[in-house]
C-alpha cells in the first residue's frame, strides 16, 4: 500500500511504468553536473538508527545518464538492488526512484535524491512485503573532476 508521502508522481508509475524508459521519462532537467563522483555509503540500521559506512566509490555520471534519470541505484548489499526500478519525482533539484521485486520476493525499494550543481544526497528505503522497514541506505557524493574514457554512463 502506498504512502501519502510517496510522491504523487508515482500514480503515473502504474500507468507508465511498463513502457520503455524514453516515453515514460520525465524530461526534467536535473541541476546536478556530469563528471565523476566520489560516494559514501551508509547503512543504517531501522530498529536502532545507527549508521555505518560500508563504503566509498567513484562513479561517472555521463550527460545522458543524468538527462536519462539512470544515475542512481542502491550500492549497498541488499536484494532489492536487484530489482527493476522506475525513476519518478525527476526535478531540477530533486529526484528519486521506485524499485518492485518480483511477487516470490515482495520487497520494494523508495529513494530520494538532492541534488545541487556538484554534489547530492540521497536515503533510500527498503521494505519487505508486509510493510515493514528492513534496510536503510544513505549516499553522500561529491563530484571530483571530469570523467576520463568512460563517460560512457555510470561508472564502476
Amino acid at each position: 500500500m502506498m504512502k501519502a508521502k510517496t510522491c504523487a508522481a508515482a500514480v503515473a508509475l502504474v500507468t507508465w511504468g511498463s513502457m520503455p524508459a524514453p516515453v515514460w521519462a520525465t524530461g526534467f532537467a536535473h541541476i546536478l553536473k556530469p563528471g565523476r563522483y566520489r560516494i559514501d555509503v551508509i547503512v543504517e540500521d531501522p530498529r536502532s538508527g545507527q549508521q555505518q559506512t560500508v563504503r566509498q566509490v567513484e562513479r561517472c555520471f555521463a550527460p545522458e545518464a543524468i538527462v536519462n534519470h539512470t544515475t542512481f541505484e542502491m550500492l549497498s548489499s541488499t536484494p532489492a538492488s536487484s530489482c527493476p526500478k522506475y525513476e519518478i519525482c525527476a526535478g531540477e533539484f530533486r529526484t528519486g526512484f521506485m524499485a518492485q521485486c518480483e511477487a516470490s520476493d515482495p520487497a520494494s525499494a523508495v529513494g530520494m535524491f538532492a541534488l545541487e550543481p556538484n554534489a547530492f544526497r540521497g536515503r533510500i528505503e527498503v521494505k519487505d512485503g508486509h510493510d515493514a522497514l528492513t534496510h536503510v541506505e544513505i549516499q553522500y557524493g561529491e563530484r571530483i573532476g571530469d570523467c576520463g574514457s568512460e563517460a560512457s554512463g555510470v561508472g564502476p
